[in-house]
């Protein structure tokens, strides 16, 4: 779908000027954003952004692909940067490490009347900050990468 392929270009490029305040524009007033630990209404996306481009100030984005499908479209992409300030994850928060870093992510977006109705983000938190060098207190490498070892 064009719209969806449009709609994410916007964001991205807004991402990327670091132009977050808009961002609930591009989205119905039903959509929704989520990323692996949390989910937020639009409204709320552009302080969720912020975090990502406060402890990455030079964040890059370089899309590896894309496929349509019938109400949206999936990119599959790779982020760069360097971690220089903090990073709140759903694990805490983790203070700059300077460490130059990439990790790669897949976006799948639904799109409805030119607006955006949900954006799912999906990637590896163990795996970026296993980069950044981050350890897990009380959670063994195995349990991390296995959803049934972790207690219910």
């Amino acid at each position: 779908m064009r719209d969806a392929e449009r709609l994410i270009e916007q964001q991205y490029a807004m991402l990327l000027r670091r132009d977050v305040a808009r961002l609930p524009d591009l989205y119905a007033p039903e959509a929704f954003y989520s990323m692996p630990g949390v989910t937020v209404r639009p409204i709320e996306l552009p302080a969720l952004l912020r975090t990502w481009t406060g402890a990455f100030p030079d964040l890059r984005i370089d899309p590896l692909g894309v496929v349509r499908t019938s109400g949206g479209a999936a990119v599959e992409l790779r982020l760069s940067g360097t971690h220089t300030g903090t990073l709140h994850s759903p694990y805490g928060t983790v203070a700059p490490t300077g460490r130059s870093v990439s990790w790669e992510m897949a976006d799948v977006v639904r799109a409805r009347r030119g607006r955006i109705v949900a954006w799912r983000s999906y990637f590896d938190w163990s795996a970026l900050l296993d980069s950044l060098g981050v350890q897990f207190d009380g959670l063994s490498r195995a349990a991390q990468h296995d959803s049934l070892a972790l207690p219910v």
